[in-house]
């Protein structure tokens, strides 16, 4: 640490330096301003007079200046002294600095890499121009994140609240022309989304207006890239800029490349290609302005003009929007549904951040991370204050000495504050470097298979300051409590204590057991945490969503608009034939949306005899699936009958419906046999009768921890319009690894240009638990560590009141106490310790239960197994590590006892 002695001679030299320099331009600016004042005058004496004066003037006005600058440096060569003590006193005990040192550098490290999530996500602005004033735009009073593009386009055209607007959306893109497997992460951006921004081209162009006219500009259908994409996919030095890409097997043309630090508005997402939303036609073939009005998709965002608050702009907007609602109601809802549209209004947002669904799903798991680490750090701060109690009580002659001979007592609690905030900033250094490499781990643990997360966890000047003054506080918790109660003493008390002869009591040891009873009491509330999240987690796993997870293959398939929409059908029905004759399969499915994920389908029906009281009370969650859907994924038919191949255009439409649905409409009576009307697809007015045909059980729809929703099924075959994506499912006891390739072969097969994505159900509900499994290993990982902590502490002051009381064990053991007696003593202590840390540990709980309430599933905060199987748990452990200690208080020698005192 000579570094820093040196860092501080270096400032003292240049400080001085920079005095002297500006006293030397002072008394050269004083003769040029006599000098001038002679030549005016046409005489000396008043001149020399004059600079006399100001010389006299200068000297009593610096005297002031002089005294605080000596003050300054006295304060500057004393805290060199503490900081010089302080290390070679730290040196000195290496055992206790290492210590502390390991123990702060992982509480402060996993306090900062937490911390660096919370940073990247909900407090790190975008790299944009002035992100303060853009505003996302929401409709609705629960705030609908996507609009559709009719409600862009008015918005767009007729706004006057800002300086511009912009709307994208995220969607994955095939490359290339052959079916290889690779996507890029697509943005589809109006034609101002870069200007907006005001992000720049790096090479060649941003967008135009013209760029984004419905069908592609006067230049054809273009792209812009990112700089990260751009060096993936061509070679240094290649000109990029003019140069074609296959997009879904359409060919766009490279007109700008973006700066490396822009990756999108999507946090987790950095984008690889961006395209016009007019060109939505090149990709989706027949897609029309009017079919828009059905695809909410699209996130809106404005700037608001230098010198115009969000409540102005918010009140100009409002001026618009009944036009706005006006112009974009969906001619085919009813009077009643209209009316309802036409009475939401637009809100407002601060877009500073961007978007991230991390922020969204994990606000609540990250700021309960963030406490647990908090208090893993109280609990090695407690910890850390135990230790220099036990040190200052081992140094209290030295303190004495130094008090005797004049030290004052302020004077020796800045040195021992100085070696603590020594400790903290070793222990703050230690925890960033491991911060650094926390954060990419918990970003990794954020990912799934089919979701990589991208967070930039750099560190930033706040990272740097958080860490700076969690070391600071952490120097005062732990260290200032010791410092006074170490000085506290009397000289001639503390020269006494030292003789020989003198038993030393426990009189030093009440501070010492109160951090101990705080550290049971916080291990129990981290240990009942991770017990609940462990419980919760375990009841999703085990949980009947209704399916079966295993040996189950997901197949996404993408047509490209290769084949014509009449042949469709026949080509995806060929598919499922061929891939059912794979040896080892023992069904397969096609559907339009598979089970748990973030897509969904909700229309509002007409049940037989049902009245609805709400638009949300008529809603059916959909799903159009083939006949070999439920024996697929395993869901039982409860009554009636499942979809069979005769289900085809020619036949009646059918339904099949689950238990929650059925219950819902039609109450306790047979649902099979029964209507449901729902709008025609493709038309705005007309409806459609389908006829309920069966009941299977309830199934999770997106989330495996969401409520029962009421679903229907349709029968695929009696799609009118086929789309050009669909979803496969095989079943087999073959292994993915193996049964991918086979299904690969069968369905390129039937069509060679078909795009394809392979995965695992059972990797995909894995996925969907990413959130409780992560808050379990975490809370369990961090639950473990204060446990640690607790027991070594509970040992240290156990070991250490064994250490004071050596004389009077040694004389309890000489007159006749048995050995039994002698333990139970040591235990009767910490039994007491322990027993007012579990009554506070578990208010604390039952306190704090209600905060992690929305993160448990089938649990209730507080649980008393939990609460109970965590209470004997810490008293076990820390039984066993005060009897270790107690053990060896009863195997005293009196004698060596006696004569050590």
């Amino acid at each position: 640490m000579n570094w820093v002695l040196e860092l501080l001679r270096r400032l003292r030299f240049r400080f001085q330096r920079s005095r002297f320099d500006q006293d030397l331009a002072e008394e050269m600016r004083l003769h040029q301003d006599l000098r001038a004042a002679e030549l005016q005058s046409g005489g000396a004496a008043p001149v020399e007079a004059q600079l006399a004066a100001r010389r006299k003037f200068g000297n009593e006005a610096r005297i002031g200046e002089d005294s605080r600058e000596a003050w300054s440096w006295i304060f500057l060569d004393r805290l060199q002294q503490d900081i010089r003590y302080g290390l070679r006193a730290l040196a000195a005990n290496p055992g206790f600095t290492l210590t502390a040192v390991l123990s702060l550098a992982l509480g402060i490290g996993a306090n900062t890499a937490i911390f660096s999530i919370i940073n990247a996500v909900m407090l790190r602005t975008l790299p944009v121009a002035d992100p303060q004033a853009l505003v996302q735009l929401k409709l609705g009073g629960g705030g609908d994140d996507e609009l559709n593009t009719p409600l862009w386009e008015q918005i767009r055209d007729h706004q006057q609240s800002f300086s511009g607007v912009l709307a994208y959306a995220s969607e994955r893109l095939s490359l290339g022309a052959s079916s290889d497997g690779r996507f890029a992460q697509g943005l589809w951006v109006s034609g101002d989304f870069f200007r907006v921004l005001g992000v720049p081209a790096m090479q060649g162009r941003a967008f135009t207006i013209d760029d984004d006219r419905w069908g592609g500009g006067s230049q054809g259908p273009v792209a812009v890239i990112s700089y990260r994409f751009a060096r993936s996919h061509f070679a240094e030095g290649e000109q990029v800029v003019g140069q074609t890409i296959q997009l879904n097997r359409k060919p766009f043309v490279i007109v700008g490349v973006t700066p490396p630090w822009f990756t999108g508005l999507d946090l987790e997402q950095s984008y690889d290609v961006a395209i016009p939303i007019g060109c939505q036609p090149v990709l989706r073939a027949g897609a029309t302005t009017e079919d828009e009005i059905h695809h909410w998709w699209l996130r809106i965002v404005g700037r608001i003009p230098e010198g115009r608050t969000i409540q102005q702009a918010d009140e100009r907007l409002q001026a618009i929007t009944p036009d706005i609602l006006k112009a974009t109601t969906p001619p085919e809802q009813s009077a009643r549904d209209q009316a309802e549209y036409r009475k939401t209004n637009f809100a407002l947002r601060p877009a500073a951040l961007g978007f991230s669904a991390t922020r969204t799903q994990y606000r609540t798991a990250l700021y309960v991370l963030m406490g647990t680490v908090g208090l893993v750090l109280l609990i090695a701060c407690a910890n850390i204050a135990n230790l220099l109690l036990a040190r200052a009580a081992a140094r209290q002659r030295e303190l004495s000495v130094r008090i005797a001979i004049g030290a004052s007592r302020v004077r020796i609690i800045r040195q021992l504050m100085t070696e603590s905030l020594l400790l903290a900033l070793a222990g703050a250094g230690g925890g960033f470097l491991l911060s650094l490499w926390g954060s990419r781990a918990l970003v990794r643990m954020l990912s799934t298979s089919a979701r990589v997360v991208d967070l930039d966890t750099s560190p930033d000047l706040r990272l740097l300051a958080f860490t700076i003054a969690v070391a600071g506080l952490t120097a005062v918790i732990f260290g200032l409590a010791p410092a006074i109660r170490g000085t506290r003493l009397g000289v001639h008390s503390a020269l006494k204590e030292q003789d020989r002869g003198t038993l030393r009591g426990t009189h030093r040891l009440g501070l010492g057991r109160a951090l101990v009873a705080g550290q049971v009491a916080l291990s129990l509330v981290l240990l009942a945490g991770a017990g609940m999240f462990a419980m919760s987690l375990r009841n999703l796993l085990t949980l009947d969503a209704g399916f079966t997870r295993r040996n189950v293959l997901l197949v996404g398939l993408d047509l490209q608009e290769a084949v014509p929409q009449a042949r469709r059908a026949a080509v995806y029905q060929e598919i499922l034939h061929r891939v059912e004759s794979i040896p080892g399969v023992a069904s397969a499915a096609s559907s339009v949306l598979q089970p748990i994920g973030s897509a969904g389908w909700a229309q509002g029906v007409e049940p037989e005899g049902y009245t609805p009281r709400s638009r949300r009370d008529s809603q059916l969650f959909l799903n159009r699936i083939s006949p070999e859907f439920f024996r697929t994924f395993g869901t039982a038919l409860v009554s009636g009958r499942a979809f069979s191949d005769r289900d085809t255009l020619s036949s009646p439409l059918v339904m099949v419906i689950n238990e929650s649905a059925a219950l819902r409409f039609f109450g306790s009576s047979n649902a099979v046999g029964r209507t449901i009307r729902m709008s025609k697809p493709g038309s705005r007015t007309e409806k459609d009768s389908y006829e309920v045909v069966g009941v299977v059980q309830d199934t999770k729809y997106n989330r495996l921890d969401e409520a029962p929703r009421r679903i229907g099924y349709l029968a695929f075959w009696q799609e009118p319009e086929p789309g050009s994506s669909i979803r496969l499912a095989v079943r087999s006891d073959v292994s993915m690894e193996a049964l991918a390739p086979a299904v690969r072969d069968r369905i390129l097969g039937v069509q060679r240009d078909a795009a394809l994505e392979f995965s695992s159900f059972e990797a995909r509900v894995n996925d969907s638990l990413l959130q409780p499994r992560l808050v379990a290993v975490l809370s369990s990982i961090f639950g473990g560590l204060a446990l640690l902590l607790a027991v070594v502490g509970l040992y240290g002051v156990t070991a250490y009141s064994v250490a004071r009381r050596r004389g009077e064990i040694g004389i309890r053991i000489a007159l006749g106490a048995q050995r039994g007696s002698v333990v139970w003593l040591m235990l009767r202590d910490v039994g007491a310790l322990l027993l007012c840390g579990l009554v506070i540990g578990i208010a604390i709980s039952l306190g704090a239960g209600k905060l992690i309430g929305t993160l448990l599933y089938g649990l209730k905060p507080g649980d008393s197994r939990v609460l109970g199987g965590a209470a004997l748990l810490l008293c076990a452990v820390t039984a066993l590590a005060a009897y270790v200690p107690a053990r060896r208080a009863a195997r005293i020698d009196p004698m060596v006892a006696l004569r050590e005192e």
